[in-house]
């Protein structure tokens, strides 16, 4: 009897291009852009609950991300962003407002397990955060340029949104988002590995893709990009984390680390201390510096690997408690 090997929930959304050949192709560098009709989409288990920005707010029992200029006038200039209650997020709707919902996944499991899934054929660490969000304009709108520290699935299920995606030659492999309108302030983190003057606000050098219903976007970590959108709107985006070989390590040298309690003891401020003190500061941080040497060649990779099911962003987790605590969500 034969066995019939189980079909990539991936592969049968781009098909005809292969789960292969997308890794191969375009995972984890290269935009995909996969037209198709919207009928596919229903192969994500639970995509009938958010077909409509009015089903989607029936099942979300969550403060609703309300974005634009009616925001800006509500508040006096303070923010173009807020939250509000569920029940309150169609009256924004009509006034012209972009609304987020972030973490739906929470009252949609299927849609949950389908994203643990395709972290799972991506070959993804099992700690990598994965979630689901439902962004809605009833008057088109879209974001300003800027790279996300994440990769994305976009799916358009109402209404045509064009996209600009430009090449970062700027940045490979950013572990921060970053939004262009900062320039020329760089965070200090991304400073250190930024290369190059900042691309012009309106990403002159960007292919334009429209992306209309039944259109998926594979859209990777870094690639600059830019919304925009004169009609009402609505998509689904799968959101997967991206942890890097530096998290594993370090999470693993934590492991290693705590068990020494010279790095477990009370740290000072150095400028402060008395200057006999400042003497012996030095001489135990020398003495930690070559305990972390002997600890980092004391290392091996199954070690390493052994930390792929550690939670790799704390901020992503705690939005998620925070959502959870604002919910009566049960499994």
């Amino acid at each position: 009897m034969s066995i019939k090997s189980e079909v990539s929930m991936l592969e049968e959304i781009i098909s005809p291009i292969t789960l292969r050949e997308f890794k191969e192709k375009y995972w984890p560098l290269n935009p995909l852009v996969s037209p198709g009709n919207l009928e596919r989409f229903k192969r994500i288990n639970g995509f009938e609950k958010i077909t409509s920005i009015e089903e989607a707010l029936k099942i979300y029992s969550n403060p609703v991300m309300v974005v634009g200029d009616a925001v800006i006038e509500e508040l006096e200039g303070i923010s173009d962003r807020m939250l509000v209650p569920p029940s309150e997020a169609l009256e924004w709707y009509e006034k012209g407002a972009a609304l987020e919902l972030d973490f739906t996944d929470l009252f949609i499991p299927q849609v949950r397990r389908w994203a643990d899934k395709l972290k799972a054929e991506l070959d993804l660490p099992l700690g990598t955060g994965a979630k689901a969000i439902v962004y809605a304009a009833k008057n088109g709108g879209g974001f300003k340029a800027h790279f996300d520290a994440y990769t994305n699935f976009i799916f358009q299920i109402k209404g045509k949104k064009t996209w600009k995606l430009q090449d970062n030659v700027n940045v490979n492999y950013p572990v921060q988002h970053y939004d262009l309108v900062e320039a020329p302030y760089l965070p200090e983190e991304l400073d250190s590995y930024w290369d190059g003057l900042h691309p012009e606000e309106e990403l002159p050098e960007a292919d334009i893709v429209d992306l209309i219903p039944g259109t998926m976007l594979y859209l990777p970590r870094g690639i600059w990009h830019s919304t925009e959108s004169n009609e009402e709107t609505l998509a689904l985006n799968i959101t997967l984390g991206q942890p890097t070989w530096m998290d594993l390590f370090l999470s693993t040298l934590r492991q290693e680390m705590v068990k020494n309690e010279d790095f477990r003891k009370l740290a000072y401020n150095f400028n402060t201390v008395q200057d006999t003190d400042k003497e012996k500061m030095k001489k135990n941080l020398e003495k930690m510096i070559e305990q972390l040497g002997e600890i980092v060649n004391g290392l091996s990779s199954r070690e390493v690997f052994h930390n792929q099911d550690k939670d790799f962003d704390p901020y992503q987790t705690t939005q998620l408690v925070f959502r959870q605590l604002l919910t009566d969500y049960k499994e």
